[in-house]
């Protein structure tokens, strides 16, 4: 799950004790055994932000491949170090191959940014007695940049904490690891050209819109808002301009397409209509030469070979045979 709190630096206390470790010395003392202490230690790092659990995504078909791509080690290593740990009890995996460094918890430390802009202004400036009362008494300045400070900063950690919501809530899984600082990344991106109200809007539209076509994957999200981004899309309003503008021009491209389906199927209806004129006049002509007269030959109706009717369906199926047959009908009847 997502870190609710809003912590901006994130580090691990390490001392001593942590290579006294029992689990550490023994693994330094194997083959590899250095490489496995610094690939756990990556994986410590790189939990910092979710409370020392790693969320596995499924970028990849086994976990260890995916750790391997997310700390730039081998999956061979990786695999061994979680094989080693997870045995010694410092490692845990749950049934969603999520990985939970169990040490991590007790050694994370973390600092605001307005604590850590305090804490450079201390290192790096030799304060006399009257800066010290002015540290304990902020000037009207630094209240001023201290409140923009944590106003962009809660603006930020509101926006993330929306996206994450969005995407729990719609089936894509629990945010961590990647997917956690895909958020980071795509929100800056937008809110760097806009800002984050608006670039919380733009990715919540993405996810709205890979919901609704069934597709609940990360990648399918980012490959939408990758689009909007090198189209310099960068806010909701101009995203929706531009799905109404193509909405428009495709209904106005199938309204043509149907104006010209239908012309095209009242020619041939024309073209139809006069064929069988042009063939009912041909009988007529035939009947009226034999017999002198010029009326309807009812007595095609009766003929054995020709029912109800049948003149006509002959006429409408278009054989190129029918008037060949008609003239035979008449010639032969007495």
């Amino acid at each position: 799950m997502s870190n609710k709190r809003k912590p901006i630096y994130f580090w691990l206390r390490l001392d001593n004790n942590f290579y006294k470790n029992l689990a550490i010395k023994k693994a330094r003392k194997m083959a590899g055994g250095d490489t496995m202490v610094v690939i756990y230690q990556k994986m410590m790092l790189t939990s910092l932000d979710t409370s020392g659990v790693i969320y596995y995504e499924g970028a990849y078909g086994k976990l260890e491949e995916e750790l391997a791509l997310m700390i730039d080690e081998e999956p061979e290593q990786v695999a061994m170090t979680l094989a080693y740990f997870t045995k010694a009890g410092l490692i845990q995996i749950d049934n969603g191959q999520n990985v939970e460094m169990l040490q991590v918890p007790a050694l994370i430390d973390q600092e605001t940014n307005w604590a850590r802009y305090k804490r450079n202004q201390r290192n790096t400036e030799k304060l006399d007695n009257v800066q010290s009362l002015s540290n304990e008494r902020p000037t009207e300045i630094e209240t001023e940049i201290d409140k923009e400070i944590e106003l962009k900063t809660d603006t930020k950690q509101k926006s993330y904490s929306h996206i994450v919501a969005m995407f729990e809530n719609n089936g894509f899984g629990s945010v961590g690891g990647i997917l956690s600082q895909n958020i980071y990344d795509e929100l800056k991106d937008f809110a760097d050209e806009s800002n984050y109200s608006e670039a919380t809007k733009v990715i919540s539209k993405a996810i709205e819109i890979a919901v609704n076509q069934g597709n609940n994957r990360p990648a399918y999200v980012w490959g939408i808002t990758k689009n909007w981004y090198q189209r310099k899309l960068y806010n909701l309003a101009s995203i929706e301009a531009v799905e109404n503008k193509r909405k428009k021009d495709t209904a106005t491209s199938e309204a043509k397409k149907q104006s010209d389906v239908e012309k095209q199927q009242a020619a041939q209806e024309k073209e139809l209509l006069a064929q069988r004129q042009e063939q009912y006049e041909k009988v007529l002509s035939i009947y009226s030469e034999k017999f002198g007269i010029v009326r309807t030959p009812v007595f095609l109706q009766d003929t054995p070979d020709l029912k109800n009717n049948d003149v006509w369906e002959l006429l409408v199926a278009g054989d190129d045979e029918t008037y060949e047959r008609l003239k035979q009908v008449v010639d032969s009847h007495e």
